[in-house]
């Protein structure tokens, strides 16, 4: 039996690559739709727009406390909600996630590359990488799901907790305006 509870707020997904002793976090993505959304359909932005500094900041530290306390060496995907300033974590997934493309492209970090080197035992350090979180290029990029519903019939097509998106595609640009 599993029984959830839904908590209003800003759901937020962080990706980081950790070597075991140390952990670089990209980026943080916040997620434009409601939480509750899969996240796989969910527009996310970034860097995130709605966040204080301080909820920022205790994302990262939580990120790199649950990278190192579960052991990951590679990557990691943790997803958030953050409610009236508290910070909620929703899932840990330590392993590559559909948001780890999208974020090095955006930061020019190369984050695959990274997690592999950590695997093979070389830490962020060897590697020329600084832990703790990159600070954001000067730009806003935004990933918006894409969806079948036209091609194939009888597709439910309001949002929730199962994925229905087939493809994300990426917007750049200066602002978010």
């Amino acid at each position: 039996v599993l029984i959830d509870k839904y908590i209003l707020g800003l759901e937020v997904e962080v990706d980081a690559v950790s070597d075991g002793a140390e952990v670089l976090v990209p980026g943080v993505m916040e997620h434009i739709e409601r939480a509750g959304v899969h996240s796989g359909d969910s527009m996310a932005v970034f860097p995130p727009h709605r966040l204080r500094e301080e909820a920022v900041a205790e994302l990262v530290e939580t990120t790199t406390k649950l990278a190192l306390e579960t052991g990951t060496v590679g990557l990691i995907n943790v997803q958030y909600v953050v409610h009236r300033g508290r910070v909620l974590v929703i899932e840990v997934n330590p392993r590559s996630s559909r948001t780890v493309p999208f974020l090095s492209k955006v930061t020019g970090v190369a984050m695959v590359d990274a997690a592999v080197r950590s695997m093979l035992g070389q830490s962020l350090r060897q590697q020329g990488l600084r832990p703790g979180l990159v600070p954001p290029p000067p730009l806003v990029a935004v990933k918006a799901p894409v969806f079948s519903s036209r091609k194939l019939n009888s597709v439910d097509t309001v949002l929730g907790p199962e994925m229905t998106s087939t493809g994300e595609v990426i917007g750049v640009d200066s602002t978010l305006a």
